[in-house]
């Protein structure tokens, strides 16, 4: 049931049109020319003292930049780009933490008509170069800590300049490098934006699949118009509010979804440079009135495994919490619910459709639903024949074709993308869910990660919920096992909480506890505990490094 003052979905979904919303929420008309740097800084620089950006470094020093400030440097950093020869259509490598020079970078390489290929801290070198190479770079902007990363497996990239960001102007620093303050001193503050159109590339991200090397996803300008109802209709942010997305802008979730789109609407970002804990989190939300904060479930895990005396040390304003990446559990909506009066509304999207489901602000979320269809998007649950199932069965989560997907083409791959594609109309995300009779969705695992039991399809998402339950469980994973008699078996890896060591009864509890409250086919008949699971850049438990312990 809606709280007053809110749409219900339903409503919402059925009055929604692309058209209109980004009429009223656009300074350019999209038909004409579309650059996201215009709409997310430069017209919302005539107010010299709005705030774009909230900066806290690792060692807690609080810096501000008003729009003005960033239209000046984002403008810098274009004429910069513009020096080098670097011109519409080529791309620009960024290679940066959450560090206002990031930010600076991925405007400015918009204003100057170029192409962001962004590039997450934790990349070893191998993965840098390769993204490097196939994007065709013509330039990577990093710092101190990870200018080692570059161009050591590759001499193809011998002749990629790099432009490191150090304050002092020199350290980590070699011999040929571009020193991103002295460059940026020397460039002026007057940029007239490159026209781009709606269809232009303002984006190549790097995405990995089940096979085969990581491909190049392929995000338009327009990409901004796909995502920017997801501030209004799922995060529930005001112009009162402070919103704080704990997303690394190294991925288009944290430079578009929860970024570029709420300086889109001249709200202001709060980013934290710090490692997460959950103390550090506490403070920032209590001491920036924090109302509404996004992260991966990973980080919500984080906080709850702190347990609950530290939020009752703590005057939060929290009133909005959302979640989405990978599967979160039902055990962490209902912990945050109870010990900060705030439930966690999960959503799901993917980097080239876009957001797709939600909890919608208003509704009380379903423990362990990701909600119902985003506006604007059209989405069923199929086998692969492009057959929908039938209620409460699991089946893939496809999204009908329309003009307003993140992404356009895989870069250089067209083929691998129309073989996204069911029966040439329905994208196949590859993730698996269920619907119930009300229409909510049920997160249930990746295609290729169902695990055959005793003559039963099971996901590895409601068994990992279910080992999560478990008080001494901190994160866990499954796979399955090859097994002589049942065809496969459930082998669980698991993470225990802070402080916690297994006792040789443990194993056999949570197993028991398991088979009592999922199914007695379902329960993990093996269990391995590890010091940490092995993880993509971006959070997402990798399966297959664990398929292959077994």
């Amino acid at each position: 049931m809606n709280r007053i003052g809110y749409a219900t979905p339903e409503e919402i979904h059925r009055q929604f049109k692309w058209e209109e919303f980004s009429r009223q929420y656009l300074d350019w008309n999209p038909a004409e020319r579309l650059n996201i740097a215009h709409e997310a800084i430069d017209r919302h620089a005539r107010d010299p003292k709005k705030v774009a950006l909230f900066c806290i470094s690792r060692e807690g020093q609080e810096e501000k930049f008003t729009y003005r400030e960033m239209r000046n440097l984002t403008s810098q950093f274009a004429n910069v780009l513009k020096g080098l020869e670097i011109k519409k259509g080529d791309a620009v490598a960024r290679l940066l933490p959450r560090i206002p020079e990031a930010y600076i970078t991925l405007f400015g390489t918009w204003k100057a008509g170029a192409i962001d290929v962004p590039l997450y801290t934790a990349f070893g070198p191998e993965a840098i170069d390769y993204r490097l190479g196939d994007s065709g770079a013509k330039l990577i902007v990093t710092d101190p800590e990870n200018r080692d990363k570059v161009g050591g497996t590759e001499k193809s990239l011998a002749d990629v300049p790099v432009m490191v960001v150090s304050r002092d102007r020199s350290s980590g620093m070699r011999s040929g490098d571009l020193s991103f303050w002295s460059e940026m001193d020397k460039a002026s503050k007057e940029f007239a934006i490159v026209e781009t159109s709606a269809e232009d590339i303002a984006i190549l991200q790097y995405t990995s699949g089940t096979t085969g090397l990581p491909k190049g996803t392929a995000i338009p300008h327009k990409g901004i118009i796909t995502v920017l109802p997801y501030p209004k209709h799922m995060l529930d942010v005001r112009d009162e509010d402070m919103f704080w997305g704990y997303a690394d802008p190294a991925w288009v979730y944290g430079s578009l979804t929860v970024g570029s789109t709420l300086l889109c609407l001249g709200n202001s970002l709060l980013v934290d440079e710090g490692r997460l804990e959950a103390q550090r989190w506490y403070e920032i939300l209590e001491r920036w009135e924090v109302t509404n904060f996004s992260a991966a479930p990973t980080t919500y895990r984080t906080i709850l495994a702190a347990g609950e005396d530290l939020p009752k040390r703590y005057r939060l304003k929290i009133k909005r919490l959302t979640s989405g990446g990978e599967f979160l559990n039902a055990e962490a909506m209902v912990w945050f619910e109870r010990n900060l009066g705030v439930p966690i509304a999960d959503q799901y999207g993917i980097t080239e459709v876009g957001m797709l489901l939600g909890n919608y602000p208003g509704t009380k979320p379903k423990p362990g639903s990701m909600g119902k269809p985003f506006p604007g998007f059209e989405i069923a649950l199929m086998d692969e024949e492009g057959n929908e199932v039938a209620p409460n069965q699991t089946g893939l989560i496809v999204a009908k074709k329309n003009s307003y997907f993140l992404s356009t083409n895989y870069w250089k791959q067209p083929e691998k993308w129309k073989g996204c594609f069911i029966k040439e109309e329905w994208f196949n995300t590859g993730d698996l869910a269920a619907k119930d009779e009300e229409g909510y969705f049920f997160f249930k695992g990746r295609a290729d990660d169902l695990m055959s039991l005793s003559g039963y399809r099971v996901g590895p998402a409601e068994v990992e919920g279910s080992l999560m339950e478990h008080p001494a469980v901190s994160e866990a994973a499954v796979v399955s096992k090859p097994d002589p008699i049942r065809g496969e078996v459930i082998k669980a890896f698991i993470v225990l909480k802070s402080g916690i060591k297994p006792p040789d009864s443990l194993a056999k509890e949570i197993q028991e506890s398991v088979k009592q409250r999922l199914s007695k086919h379902s329960f993990p008949r093996e269990i391995e505990f590890l010091s940490e699971l092995p993880k993509t850049a971006s959070g997402k438990i990798m399966r297959r490094e664990l398929r292959k312990r077994v």
